[in-house]
């Protein structure tokens, strides 16, 4: 993680010295040569690419191309259906679900308490994306499902909340792996619903698997039982409560018909 931030601060200095150069040469019809530029080296190809190399290119193109629009190529360029892009569609598009989900919060909060904070709040994605990613998810095979459940776990959004059912139900005969459910639980703990929660609470105590692709901010290990936990933790607000005997307790006080609604703090390879 800390080589992946590394190279994220490098290319941020490498884009900051060619802005001023690209800037006058761009048009209405190529709004965002930047996040072109990386997208096409790092993103929608295989090769040879450093792994850090790619999340620190991805989260770039996420910041950028939510605003200026360029979700809009990522989106088109995962609708082609091509493998080499494909799964770095995927991860981008999730990650600007993600700020578009923290908008959200933050236009909620400025409504209810009347402040506006030094960020301009705006959702950017339209909400054929997540209907995409929750269509092509479904279709997926159980070894690629999990970039999706990972995207849609990060956009916040109710729509996502039977295609997560699906994967805890594992009704489909795809026979979902444990780290999958562990995405469908955090999506569906976020936006309030018990299932989520309880999955979560059964497997507190569960060190396998681990979670390899993206985990809670902060763990000292990737084991599920230290994620589970830690999920827990930030979706409750219950900061002290260790083990699955504690977790069960405040599960039976629990009003579930207003259980919270927060987000777990995620971090990816």
């Amino acid at each position: 993680m800390l080589r992946a931030k590394l190279i994220y601060f490098l290319l941020s200095v490498m884009i900051a010295s060619i802005v001023p150069m690209m800037a006058a040469e761009e048009s209405m019809d190529q709004p965002d040569q930047i996040s072109q530029m990386l997208f096409d080296a790092y993103i929608a190809r295989r090769g040879m690419i450093n792994w850090s190399t790619i999340a620190a290119a991805s989260h770039i193109v996420a910041e950028r191309g939510r605003n200026s629009g360029f979700w809009k190529i990522v989106f088109s360029e995962l609708q082609r259906g091509k493998e080499d892009s494909e799964i770095g569609c995927v991860r981008v598009l999730g990650m600007m679900l993600a700020i578009d989900a923290l908008a959200r919060d933050r236009i909620r909060w400025e409504k209810e308490t009347g402040q506006v904070g030094q960020w301009v709040a705006s959702v950017c994605l339209g909400p054929e994306v997540v209907k995409e990613l929750i269509d092509r998810g479904r279709a997926a095979n159980r070894l690629r499902v999990d970039d999706y459940a990972i995207a849609l776990m990060r956009a916040r959004v109710p729509e996502t909340t039977e295609f997560f059912r699906t994967i805890l139900r594992d009704d489909t005969g795809l026979h979902y792996m444990d780290e999958t459910e562990f995405y469908a639980a955090v999506g569906l703990a976020q936006l309030g619903e018990a299932d989520g929660f309880t999955w979560l609470i059964k497997n507190s105590e569960n060190q396998l698997p681990t979670i390899s692709k993206a985990w809670p901010s902060g763990v000292s290990n990737h084991n599920l039982d230290t994620c589970s936990v830690a999920a827990l933790r930030d979706l409750s607000g219950e900061k002290n409560l260790k083990s699955k005997k504690e977790w069960e307790s405040w599960w039976k006080g629990v009003d579930r018909k207003s259980l919270p609604k927060a987000h777990m703090s995620v971090e990816d390879s």
